[in-house]
């Protein structure tokens, strides 16, 4: 798992809680990784799952609250640090049709061995996408936290709800609206002169 999940998590933590309580869960938590998580390397996922038991336990907080919290979080960091890649969704829809292909793809790229969660589309249409979340870990509060964010940054309400849950597998079911169809007086003001010139000479 990237270093930059490892720091991003530390952030959450700090934001939320202070500096003090991090080291704190570091100190508790059962870790592989002796040296300090450096965005740029990889490092075992159970030391994120032990980072996120330790902080459950010493912070008081539910598991769950804790997991979608955190997606919360780091979506807006993530997005800022792709920012071509966001250029190109416009929408929460477009976003999550594309989320696998363009967004894993990336990760796959920096790090050819890394295993990120699959997050598939298997179904759409207008008003809802099918998302299939598959990973050993099965961290679906942390799902929904990410795609709160996405709601968040693309100020768009997403509703969601898990069906067909297999293990560590499930579908999430999101509701959201098609983008609105552009109006024929924008699209013409749109129009380069070029293309204008060329509708009228060959009117």
């Amino acid at each position: 798992m990237k270093g930059t999940v490892f720091t991003l998590f530390e952030d959450f933590v700090v934001a939320g809680y202070g500096a003090d309580a991090y080291e704190d869960v570091l100190a508790s938590a059962t870790l592989i990784t002796k040296q300090p998580f450096v965005g740029p390397l990889s490092y075992p996922a159970e030391d994120l799952m032990s980072l996120v038991g330790a902080a459950v336990s010493r912070l008081d907080v539910p598991l769950d609250a804790a997991l979608a919290a955190f997606g919360r979080f780091a979506f807006p960091v993530l997005a800022r640090s792709i920012p071509g890649l966001m250029a190109e969704l416009p929408d929460a829809r477009s976003f999550l049709l594309r989320l696998e292909s363009l967004i894993h793809t990336e990760v796959r790229k920096l790090d050819p061995a890394s295993s990120p969660p699959r997050l598939s589309v298997i179904a759409s249409d207008d008003t809802w996408v099918d998302l299939r979340y598959e990973s050993p870990y099965g961290l679906f509060a942390l799902v929904e936290g990410f795609l709160d964010g996405v709601a968040e940054w693309y100020g768009t309400p997403l509703a969601h709800e898990r069906l067909d849950v297999r293990g560590t597998h499930a579908t999430f079911r999101i509701h959201v609206s098609a983008p609105p169809p552009v109006p024929a007086q924008a699209a013409r003001a749109s129009q380069s002169p070029h293309t204008t010139e060329t509708a009228r000479a060959t009117a």
